[in-house]
């Protein structure tokens, strides 16, 4: 049992009641339960599942530091260098296109 009365933008209990109790099982699972102590409820529940969806959540959404923002300028950079990768797409296709059928 560990007693938190701070947390950063990485921990897992991130922007939730302080201070709280983590409660570590010692199971495959590695469950942690956060118990707020201020309020003494249940406030999250994590395991090794959940641990690797957080992981490929930042991942998917290229936000590093709070995991929570979805319109960070990394992913706006990569969307829209994605519609223009896709355009540029279309574009030499119907060029090629209209090529082939001028030398038929």
């Amino acid at each position: 049992m560990e007693y938190l009365t701070t947390t950063t933008g990485h921990h897992e209990y991130r922007e939730q009641p302080l201070p709280a109790f983590a409660i570590t099982f010692e199971h495959p699972s590695n469950t942690t339960v956060y118990v707020s102590s201020a309020l003494g409820t249940v406030q999250k529940f994590r395991n090794n599942k959940w641990r690797i969806f957080d992981f490929l959540w930042m991942m998917h959404t290229m936000d590093y530091q709070t995991r929570d923002n979805l319109s960070n300028w990394l992913l706006r950079a990569f969307s829209i260098f994605g519609l223009f990768t896709i355009s540029s797409g279309f574009i030499l296709f119907f060029v090629s296109r209209k090529n082939q059928s001028n030398q038929s």
